[in-house]
């Protein structure tokens, strides 16, 4: 079982880190392109899929790294009915000084560990997709931001920068939404746990 959980979460996170990664450089040889610089690109080819591949993989952590810093959800205020669940919880774990945030990590483990239909793991993969996602469009923005400084304003210029503040508000309302989702799902499935004793 332990092998099971540790594949689905490393599932999950990989490819996180991999679509994240591969969106930068997209992002990236997208602006390259703005500013005349695709000729000195490197081209993907099969000789170098690997390096790209790396590239990609350690940007998506990068990213993750910089999205943990900007994007801060508010973990220690809980609605009146999640805070009974915690207290329920509090009990089953036997933590009486412990702070609801604290008895929340408790049940998000219990959950990560029973939750065969892998909702609670999946709903956090996308929230850290978009947050990630985000993150991209965020800096994408103020990339365009200096290039029109430094330019002037185009239509294209104009468009780019509507098109990342667009999709960076969209996933950060994702982000948000999956983030919720998967709170909600980790209380719910801790109550069938300690309902069923399972």
């Amino acid at each position: 079982m332990t092998d099971k959980i540790f594949s689905k979460l490393n599932i999950y996170d990989q490819i996180g880190y991999l679509l994240v990664g591969g969106l930068a450089i997209l992002v990236g040889l997208i602006d390259c392109r703005i500013l005349g610089f695709h000729r000195e690109i490197v081209a993907l080819t099969a000789d170098n899929f690997v390096i790209w591949f790396l590239v990609a993989y350690f940007l998506g952590h990068l990213i993750h790294a910089v999205a943990n810093t900007l994007v801060k959800e508010n973990k220690t205020v809980f609605s009146e009915s999640e805070k009974e669940i915690l207290a329920k919880a509090r009990l089953f774990f036997d933590g009486a000084k412990q702070s609801d945030n604290e008895v929340y990590l408790l049940c998000y483990m219990l959950s990560s560990a029973k939750d065969i239909t892998g909702q609670v793991q999946s709903f956090n993969a996308y929230y850290s997709l978009y947050r990630g996602w985000f993150t991209i469009f965020l800096f994408e923005m103020n990339f365009v931001s200096l290039v029109i400084l430094a330019h002037g304003l185009s239509l294209k210029l104009l468009t780019f920068f509507t098109a990342a503040s667009v999709i960076s508000f969209l996933m950060l309302t994702r982000s948000r939404r999956f983030y919720d989702y998967s709170r909600g799902k980790t209380l719910q499935t801790f109550t069938l746990i300690e309902k069923l004793k399972l």
